[in-house]
């Protein structure tokens, strides 16, 4: 009973009448004691205030010596005005509260000092009204020569309880009427969704068992009758697709054999028959409801007939008796395998042919094999040039066998000098490989980031002077400590500040400024300068290995183009960031982030 339907619609019915109605009540009452409260602390201030013609006539009294029964007389003169009823009664008080005269001897024998009257005696009369008190009050300090009093007024509010259980009165027979009402209407209203709800549950079960002829009548047409419209045309077409199911299994198999690469299916006059996601993605806005497989055809460049078979024209071109390939094929930035296959399918209870092609994505494959080839052009570019050097001064030595010694030297140190940086190329070389296999021995410790950074900017200080450079380093917070290869990244942060002092001209200024990032974030690192810069479209390639910006490569500040490479291998193998900002002529800032614990672990 609880769980259903009816049960459920006659209690939100049902509680939606109590909250609103407990909700209004609540607003008028309090709204009635706040007006009552309010309107009898308006009326004494209107005519008790300082300035007031009551309150000096009460004032000018306390010059008699009988001045209790002075100002009896002028508050029984002011009843009109103050209100004085049954429910309201003043009372003349002296500077300690007791009772001298009033207007109900009785109650002005037994008063309670109340907050408003404590607050008269102390001569800081506050008259405030506490809100939800059974009663309302207002006390003044007069004061002349002498003499002293308090006149205290105070309201029983019996008129106001009465007018609020009128009110609560009204409102519980409201509520009661209401809630008839609800009960009675959400009955029918219950009655009216379930009934069809029933008769769509008693058809989804027949049609669950394979019952597919059982008709639901539609009694409206409202949402529930659209509803039942839809469920019965949603049977039909059911029991028309679970009859097409098995004439489909083969193709599905076959495309679902493909599902990580981009496959599609035509029908025998080159309509989309079958299309998955991946190849959707693949074509992106190229993609549109009147594709067809000409259509694909002149994207990847391939010839078309009528007959849907593609003339093999060249050795990128192969086939076989599963199918058609075509390798290499160019489109949007990407190189793609184009795999054609014949497919039939069952369309009208008919056996039809169609075209399933399947592409696979090689841009990877290809841009691996193009790094391959670049790097290794690089490298030997590289070698070529000290080799070519060291063996030019090898031969002028050999041929010049009474060259002078100054001179020999001279070609000897050009032969040492390039010796070195064939090793530093090939050390470098060797670091990156084993970055890239993961074979690096990483030391991993706990250390101070603030000593290592006030270490570095002593180091690089002598080839800092040597350029005129002011270096200089701030640390904004105290900076967390962290775990890491302390060596290597020191070693990156060397790399970062020897860039800085070549790519700036001699009395440049390079800062080096480092902060804890929030919550247990690790720290942040900037090395900033005002050097030449880098122009915009030299940015996205800085990390790629022999990489170097032309503009600013001379004989005395040009290196192997690997150091950033190396650097951004070894922080992100701790789990940090490098990034570049520059502008032309202006300066560079470099920003690194390390966190607190690095996710490599101790090799032992």
């Amino acid at each position: 009973m609880y769980n259903s339907l009816y049960f459920k619609i006659i209690l939100i019915m049902v509680l939606f009448i109590v909250t609103v109605m407990c909700v209004i009540g609540t607003v008028l009452i309090n709204s009635v004691n706040s007006f009552y409260m309010d309107e009898f602390t308006s009326h004494m201030e209107q005519n008790l205030a300082e300035g007031s013609l009551l309150r000096g006539e009460l004032q000018s009294a306390l010059e008699s010596e009988d001045f209790a029964a002075e100002q009896q007389k002028i508050l029984e003169s002011s009843r009109g005005i103050l209100g004085i009823d049954e429910y309201r009664n003043f009372f003349i008080l002296d500077a300690d509260g007791n009772f001298l005269d009033g207007s109900d001897v009785e109650m002005g024998q037994s008063l309670r000092k109340t907050a408003n009257l404590l607050a008269a005696m102390r001569g800081q009369p506050k008259n405030t009204q506490a809100m939800g008190s059974d009663f309302a009050d207002y006390a003044i300090k007069l004061e002349n020569g002498e003499n002293g009093c308090i006149i205290y007024i105070k309201d029983s509010m019996n008129e106001m309880q009465v007018f609020t259980w009128s009110l609560f009165s009204i409102i519980l027979q409201a509520l009661l009427v209401a809630l008839i009402f609800a009960i009675v209407l959400a009955f029918f209203l219950s009655k009216a969704i379930t009934s069809p709800i029933r008769s769509l549950t008693r058809g989804a079960k027949l049609v669950a068992a394979g019952e597919f002829s059982h008709e639901i009548d539609v009694h409206s047409h409202d949402e529930i009758g659209t509803l039942t419209d839809t469920f019965n045309y949603m049977k039909k077409t059911l029991k028309s697709t679970l009859e097409e199911v098995s004439g489909e299994h083969q193709k599905l198999e076959t495309m679902f054999t493909y599902l990580h690469d981009g496959v599609v299916a035509f029908t025998e006059d080159g309509h989309v028959l079958h299309i998955n996601q991946s190849f959707r993605d693949l074509l992106g806005s190229k993609y549109d409801e009147n594709f067809t497989f000409a259509r694909l055809l002149e994207l990847f460049g391939i010839e078309y007939n009528s007959s849907f078979r593609v003339e093999y024209v060249d050795q990128k071109q192969s086939s076989s008796e599963d199918g058609y390939n075509v390798s290499d094929v160019m489109f949007d930035g990407k190189v793609l395998d184009v795999n054609f296959g014949n497919i039939r399918y069952m369309a009208d209870n008919a056996s039809h042919d169609g075209v399933l092609a399947v592409i696979h994505d090689e841009t990877g494959r290809y841009e691996l094999d193009k790094s391959r080839r670049e790097f290794v052009a690089n490298v030997s570019h590289e070698m070529r040039t000290p080799l070519t050097s060291i063996k030019g001064a090898c031969e002028t030595i050999l041929n010049d066998p009474d060259m002078p010694d100054e001179m020999r030297e001279f070609f000897l140190n050009m032969a040492v000098t390039e010796c070195d940086r064939m090793t530093r190329i090939v050390s470098d070389l060797l670091v990156l490989s084993r970055l890239d296999n993961k074979r690096t021995q990483w030391n991993i410790q706990s250390f101070d980031p603030d000593k290592a950074l006030i270490h570095i900017c002593e180091v690089m200080k002598v080839d800092a002077a040597a350029h005129s450079h002011k270096l200089s380093y701030t640390a904004s917070g105290e900076l967390p400590e962290i775990t890491a290869d302390k060596e290597r990244i020191e070693q990156v942060l060397i790399n970062v500040l020897s860039n800085a002092i070549k790519y700036t001209p001699d009395g440049g200024c390079i800062e080096l400024f480092a902060r804890p990032l929030p919550g247990n974030g690790g720290i942040e690192v900037k090395v900033r300068d005002n050097g030449i810069g880098i122009p915009d479209e030299d940015i996205p390639h800085l990390f790629e290995r022999f990489y170097r910006v032309e503009k600013s490569r001379t004989s005395e500040t040009g290196g192997t183009g690997l150091g950033l490479a190396i650097a951004k291998e070894i922080i992100e193998a701790h789990g940090g960031t490098i990034a570049i900002e520059s502008k032309s002529g202006v300066g560079t800032v470099v920003t690194l982030t390390l966190p607190r614990e690095t996710r490599l672990k101790t090799v032992e």
